[in-house]
């Protein structure tokens, strides 16, 4: 852990105007208790919702009238209204928190580690300058005059270079601030929702307590982006999903009236509770199935250990996918042609379908070892004749193939989310494997 660097005692950086400083907190017990929170306000807003069944159809089967009634229907509806609100501040306030947490985790021991090595060459440069001052003059006609010019000179020398070596250093630290800040004010956006503003006036009554699983109004493939989890072959195709059928996620999806989720898979229903979501900062619909599939699995083993993208497909739609590949044999023989090079009708209708369609590189393509990876398909068309296919990596990023996937004539979006295009003549070298979802 580096030292505490206080204000003062390292300089100014001259871009941001801010004193160089250890930036302080524990940036992952803000992202811990930032998810906490968005749990629990997840929570409150389908506890609201639930109450509003109640309030609004349930007392109606119930056929209980009277005043006792009417005032037993309205004490729930002023309780749903109020949790309801509760719910709708601290979801959005947990994930602000706990996206400031995740992305500064890393920053914070940055800036921290520069911040350090500011103040010991500010200190350098600070003892050298009053040496210089405290220092005497030149004294011309001395015997050893010019041994003191030297020296003086040599000072002078060492001030400049110790100026320069901080001034190095603190223009780091005014970079990994001005990135420090991005963050945080990222973070906050959410914040900043005029409907949200409303439902803290008063003004507005929060929706539907499910909307705060889908933090883009519906899920989306932004929402994916891979932690540590060996889990790509799921998170292709939950994006491939959120992309072409958003509808069907929600419908896979229950929100029950304790707090837990029920994932309704094609062999059967799965529910989990919010603590046994993984620890990542995904949008929580995407670790609500996570969390199941890791139990339809068998363990978190399993489910860490790779898989197809096909059987998840399998899983979600009840019916065996298509799958293409780069290995001939009878069937390519047999059918004229099942290869990754001959998909591109089939991903193309696929993809106008609303069904998933997965690319795999498992032998080493684009720099994807120990088992390969797993990537989404979101898009097939076609310039004067030359076919062409989007990608998405469920990372969100590149970071690390670039090199390899422009190398092998993919083309990456700038800035880099995660997405690039290729030909398709590059894409059947660059993949192994294809999986299209059939329902």
């Amino acid at each position: 852990m580096s030292a505490n660097v206080e204000a003062g005692t390292a300089g100014e950086a001259a871009g941001v105007g801010e004193q160089i400083r250890s930036m302080k907190g524990e940036p992952e017990t803000v992202f811990s208790s930032g998810r906490k929170m968005s749990d629990h306000g997840n929570m409150m807003s389908q506890l609201a919702t639930q109450l509003r069944t109640i309030r609004d159809s349930e007392m109606t089967q119930w056929r209980i009238t009277g005043k006792a009634a009417e005032k037993l229907r309205s004490s729930i509806g002023d309780v749903a209204e109020r949790i309801a609100v509760a719910g709708a501040i601290y979801g959005p306030v947990g994930i602000a928190l706990r996206d400031y947490g995740s992305e500064t985790s890393g920053q914070q021991e940055a800036l921290n580690s520069l911040a350090v090595t500011c103040q010991e060459r500010w200190t350098t440069l600070k003892d050298l300058q009053a040496a210089y001052v405290d220092g005497e003059a030149p004294v011309e006609g001395d015997d050893d005059y010019d041994e003191q010019v030297e020296k003086r000179q040599q000072l002078e020398a060492d001030i400049w270079d110790a100026q320069d070596a901080w001034g190095e250093v603190a223009a780091d630290w005014n970079n990994k601030f001005v990135d420090w800040q991005s963050v945080y004010d990222q973070a906050v956006t959410c914040l900043a929702d005029p409907d949200l503003e409303a439902i803290r006036a008063g003004d507005k009554l929060p929706g539907d307590g499910t909307s705060t699983l889908y933090p883009n109004g519906d899920p989306d493939p932004s929402d994916v982006h891979q932690g540590g989890a060996g889990n790509c072959y799921l998170l292709a195709v939950l994006a491939g999903l959120a992309d072409g059928d958003p509808q069907k996620i929600r419908d896979m999806i229950t929100v029950n009236p304790d707090g837990t989720y029920t994932v309704h898979f094609a062999d059967g229903d799965i529910t989990v509770s919010s603590d046994q979501f993984l620890d990542n900062d995904q949008a929580d619909w995407v670790r609500v199935i996570e969390a199941a599939y890791v139990i339809h699995e068998g363990s978190y083993e399993e489910f860490d250990n790779g898989g197809w993208p096909h059987e998840v497909m399998e899983d979600i739609f009840g019916h065996d996918a298509d799958t293409k590949d780069d290995d001939s044999g009878f069937w390519d023989f047999a059918t004229g042609g099942n290869d990754v090079g001959d998909s591109y009708d089939d991903m193309n209708d696929a993809l106008d379908d609303g069904r998933p369609v997965v690319a795999a590189a498992t032998h080493g393509q684009l720099g994807f070892q120990d088992g390969g990876h797993a990537l989404t398909v979101t898009d097939a068309y076609e310039v004067d004749g030359r076919q062409y296919v989007v990608i998405r990596n469920p990372w969100g990023h590149n970071n690390n193939h670039q090199t390899q996937i422009t190398d092998a004539g993919g083309v990456l979006n700038d800035p880099d989310d995660g997405y690039f295009t290729m030909s398709m003549e590059d894409f059947s070298e660059s993949f192994s494997d294809v999986s299209i979802a059939n329902r």
